[in-house]
């Protein structure tokens, strides 16, 4: 019996020692998250109200959002947005963004936007999700980077 008693506390400690010794590799990972960069023209893909596809009845051709490196956006055509023209724009977080917030140069309020910034077919993606008046009808504007970059 003390043999037994023994060689089991010399198998714990043998055990602890080697649990003990293992590095913690995945501490070691940076976990930085780059911030998102939005600058560059963006031209509407697809259009969904409530889910449904609207990209069939209205040319999307025309209308473009483009932001610019100094914190400005334009934007080109009359495709029913909640903003028209021009002004400046913000991501509410650069690094984890879930809005980005408009402002008019009219003299307008702020305009927050829902944001998605995902990766489909391999090339980077812009989805904006607005109300435009009615709370109860959800827009979502998919757009595609015109000048490259993923």
């Amino acid at each position: 019996m003390k043999i037994y008693k023994i060689r089991s506390w010399s198998l714990m400690l043998v055990l602890c020692i080697g649990i003990n010794s293992c590095k913690d590799e995945l501490g070691n990972i940076p976990t930085e998250e780059a911030e998102k960069d939005i600058t560059g023209k963006w031209q509407v893909t697809q259009l969904t109200r409530n889910g449904e596809d609207l990209s069939k009845r209205l040319a999307l051709d025309n209308f473009k959002i483009d932001f610019n490196a100094d914190g400005t956006y334009t934007i080109a055509d009359n495709l029913p947005f909640v903003v028209s023209g021009s002004g400046k724009y913000r991501l509410d977080d650069p690094q984890y963004p879930f809005s980005v917030v408009l402002s008019p140069t009219e003299g307008k309020e702020e305009v927050v936007l829902k944001f998605q910034f995902p990766v489909v077919k391999g090339k980077r993606q812009l989805s904006l999700v607005m109300s435009l008046g009615c709370s109860s009808n959800t827009y979502q504007y998919d757009c595609e980077r015109l000048n490259g970059g993923i």
